[in-house]
């Protein structure tokens, strides 16, 4: 199995990778990380997925921070895409079956079982004026998007999407714009300075969202707000990221030791996405037994 990512070597899946293999009862599996530009041509993206389609030894792959750039650059490598796929224009498995590459989006699932594990029931509904302000607009933001306005039951009353980049704003926008936003207020701004960041946290209602899906602490350098960001009471600040550096998260963790707020990581939403993806590439259902069995072993 392969993992396409930015420093698959810092990955903490590489020390689990055995463990859970064993947990879902899988022999002889390895996993090797593939490192892909987050920036520039996409020329090694579909090397990557060609080399992967070609090789009888590779059963698939877990894609982390090259969702939308494997679909732009390889979607005519992948025999088969599932409707989630195709509807959120990213895959973040590759996996095998029979002579075909399939490609899946697990994220809408997953974001929305990880959510559930950071905010309270009903947590809009209690909370009417607060909303979510998403600092990145990759495929992360569109798993967010998905499952906000199309399965979610509560939602908030916003939702705004910081994002640098004009083409994931605009696949955002389209994505909104396909399913329709209903009630919830949506905004988008093409921006990566901090200081404009700084400034929509701080206005934020008490009890908004703020989340960090830039991949800024982790596969990239810095945050995406800076040092003097002023996050509201009982704001919730998630950090997707599970390890490295996690700016963001320290200031939203240096706040929280003195004033009403929040502060979590990535962990969930990590340890969620691999074991989906390790479902389809080796092809064994993930039943609640299986995915206990896989919570277990990873202990941080």
């Amino acid at each position: 199995m392969e993992f396409f990512g930015v420093r698959t070597e810092e990955s903490l899946s590489a020390q689990y990778f055995p463990d859970w293999a064993q947990a879902l009862g899988v022999r002889d599996a390895e996993l090797r990380g593939v490192n892909l530009p987050i920036d520039g041509t996409l020329d090694a993206h579909r090397e990557a997925v060609l080399r992967l389609k070609k090789d009888p030894e590779v059963q698939g792959a877990l894609v982390t921070s090259h969702k939308l750039a494997v679909v732009r650059a390889a979607s005519d490598l992948i025999d088969r895409r599932t409707p989630a796929s195709e509807f959120t224009g990213e895959v973040s498995a590759l996996y095998k079956r029979g002579d075909e590459l399939w490609g899946h989006a697990v994220d809408p699932e997953n974001y929305g079982l990880a959510i559930k594990q950071v905010l309270s029931n009903d947590w809009w509904a209690k909370h009417e004026e607060a909303g979510i302000l998403s600092l990145g607009g990759g495929g992360a933001t569109v798993a967010l998007i998905v499952y906000l306005l199309k399965q979610a039951i509560d939602r908030p009353a916003f939702l705004q999407i910081v994002e640098k980049r004009s083409d994931n704003l605009h696949h955002c926008k389209n994505i909104t714009n396909r399913i329709g936003s209903g009630a919830v207020k949506l905004e988008f701004f093409h921006t990566s300075d901090p200081l404009i960041c700084d400034s929509l946290v701080a206005k934020l209602p008490s009890y908004s969202i703020v989340i960090n899906a830039t991949g800024m602490g982790k596969d990239l350098p810095g945050s995406p707000v800076t040092d003097n960001v002023y996050f509201p009471d009982h704001t919730v600040v998630w950090d997707l990221n599970y390890r490295g550096p996690r700016e963001f998260l320290v200031r939203g963790e240096l706040q929280q030791a003195t004033r009403p707020i929040k502060a979590v990581d990535g962990w969930d939403y990590f340890i969620r996405g691999w074991s989906s993806v390790m479902g389809l590439v080796f092809d064994i259902p993930m039943t609640e037994e299986r995915l206990s069995a896989f919570c277990k072993v990873t202990q941080r």
